[in-house]
């Protein structure tokens, strides 16, 4: 991240399995008559799938993820390779959600990824990320950051690297950002997925620019969304954290930040056309560029 999921890949199985078996049993139990019909196979199905990926269809993840791409490089395509200094006060931002090296979220990869695969490129680096994440400094001088980022270049190449950034991924980002949507009753794909991207962005910690803030500034400008309605809470929240961007209290990502605007502004044009289900194709235009969503 730009910042900072309790893995509960067991309950998330438990519960798949529950909305399945139950359905499956409503499908073989004989109906009332003129009792309402059994749900398909095919619905209980797409129900424990839904219960799988945090509240979205695999399709709709597979579009939040692209969408998100697109904030962060500029393509569709996942870039597990990327790695670059922009400048930001966070040392090398790097993979597909932008770990960094600053904050420990860099560190967390590459400790996972040498738990799996001890002889990786990047494993000799992880001394100098402790240091930078207990010091929480953007100094990249002692990486060295030229060697750094090939490293990364050259393990993202290993599929077992780019599993790991997808875990970690998982794990930090997606999942707090949709037990967030849960406990606020989101149902919209569209909604969920800017929680997702507030998330990789403005990371979950207790600090004013994260997330859990963003959404209580949000509920006491508006309501919850069962009183506001989903879609003017959505909007308000598009509101708070356009002026998080534009005013933030980490004033070391101040000038990315303004930049990064229209991440926000994409989704509301999302919004604006009524496509709440994020259902693809669609196409987008973000910093001046368009897009295809597949």
């Amino acid at each position: 991240m730009h910042t900072t999921r309790t893995h509960r890949l067991a309950a998330v199985t438990a519960a798949a399995a529950l909305v399945a078996g139950t359905a499956w049993a409503a499908t073989t139990a004989q109906a009332a008559p003129n009792g309402p019909a059994a749900p398909t196979v095919a619905a209980a199905q797409a129900a424990a799938q839904r219960v799988a990926a945090g509240g979205l269809t695999p399709d709709q993840r597979r579009r939040a993820d692209q969408l998100i791409s697109v904030f962060e490089n500029s393509t569709t395509e996942i870039q597990y390779g990327y790695a670059e200094n922009i400048d930001d006060g966070r040392g090398v931002t790097a993979g597909r959600a932008g770990f960094t090296t600053n904050d420990g979220d860099a560190l967390k990869v590459v400790r996972a990824y040498t738990d799996v695969s001890p002889d990786n490129p990047l494993a000799r680096f992880i001394p100098e990320l402790e240091r930078l994440a207990a010091a929480g400094s953007g100094d990249t001088t002692g990486l060295p950051e030229a060697d750094y980022i090939a490293a990364w270049q050259q393990a993202a190449q290993d599929p077992a690297f780019r599993q790991v950034q997808d875990d970690q991924v998982d794990q930090r980002y997606f999942t707090p950002a949709m037990n967030q949507a849960d406990q606020l009753g989101l149902t919209t794909a569209l909604a969920r997925a800017e929680l997702y991207d507030a998330s990789i962005q403005h990371g979950n910690g207790s600090e004013y620019d994260a997330l859990p803030a963003l959404i209580g500034r949000t509920n006491a400008k508006v309501g919850l969304p069962s009183t506001a309605g989903e879609r003017a809470w959505l909007d308000a929240f598009f509101d708070v954290r356009v002026d998080d961007l534009n005013n933030p209290a980490n004033s070391s990502t101040a000038d990315e930040w303004r930049k990064s605007v229209d991440r926000v502004e994409c989704l509301r044009r999302v919004a604006a056309t009524g496509n709440y289900d994020l259902d693809g194709p669609f196409t987008v235009t973000a910093f001046g560029s368009g897009y295809t969503i597949g």
